[in-house]
């Protein structure tokens, strides 16, 4: 796997964040990275299997199997201390496909203490539309929908991820994975100004008014946040340094 960890000053172990970014990978939040850094948390990126270098063949659902394995290697005693991390205190956090990914984990890891959601994806949500449309539409679709996938991934490319989506995507259903993210601190931000399944619409009714642990704000901005990235990274700092064993506080930063 193609990964970077970004490691605070100090011997550690640090609290450790995983960083899921969206799909290609384009925008992978390294803003937000460095300012967790800062502030004393461990931040590893990666890229998924079959994306930037990373060995293997994308596929939509096997980006979680990507975070299990990273998960089993942190929690690894030797790559634990050369990594400085702390595998007992481990967080994840998804933007866009992302997002999705995190959920899974969630589900998967019940070790893990927090999970953020920015802009998740629920896949399944454009189902509906793309079943509606004969192949030959969907081919002309697909590098509308995918207009920045084609070279980046190896396997897939914008007509294979929109077939996936038709036989599969009613299975990455992210709201499927809300009794996991009920269990622990869960961050939700949203952008007013993005397409619909990446909303949370459908995640927000499953979780229900009464989700003592969630922490949610929308943001009047667009899918990257990208006139809002300050006011984005603040309010993840906010949340991480409200979490139990948080490093120290980050909220003046």
């Amino acid at each position: 796997m193609n990964a970077q960890i970004y490691r605070p000053s100090g011997v550690g172990p640090f609290p450790t964040v995983i960083l899921l970014h969206g799909l290609p990978g384009n925008e992978q939040n390294l803003d937000l990275a460095r300012a967790m850094q800062r502030a004393g948390w461990a931040v590893i990126t990666f890229h998924y299997r079959g994306s930037w270098g990373s060995g293997g063949r994308f596929t939509l659902a096997g980006s979680c199997g990507d975070v299990d394995a990273l998960i089993t290697d942190v929690a690894a005693p030797a790559n634990a201390a050369k990594w400085h991390a702390d595998p007992k205190r481990l967080v994840v956090i998804g933007h866009s496909y992302g997002g999705y990914v995190a959920a899974c984990a969630a589900a998967r890891h019940p070790e893990l203490r927090a999970v953020g959601l920015i802009a998740p994806w629920n896949i399944a949500e454009d189902v509906d539309d793309l079943i509606r449309l004969s192949p030959a539409e969907r081919r002309a679709k697909a590098p509308e929908l995918f207009d920045d996938v084609d070279g980046r991934l190896t396997g897939a490319d914008a007509e294979s991820l929109t077939e996936e989506i038709v036989a599969a995507g009613r299975d990455l259903d992210i709201t499927r994975f809300v009794p996991a993210l009920k269990q622990r601190p869960l961050l939700l931000a949203t952008a007013t100004r993005d397409s619909d399944d990446d909303k949370a619409i459908g995640l927000s009714k499953a979780l229900g008014d009464k989700t003592p642990l969630l922490t949610r704000r929308s943001f009047e901005t667009d899918h990257p946040f990208n006139d809002q990235r300050l006011a984005l990274i603040a309010f993840v700092l906010r949340w991480l340094d409200g979490l139990p064993d948080a490093p120290r506080s980050v909220t003046a930063r």
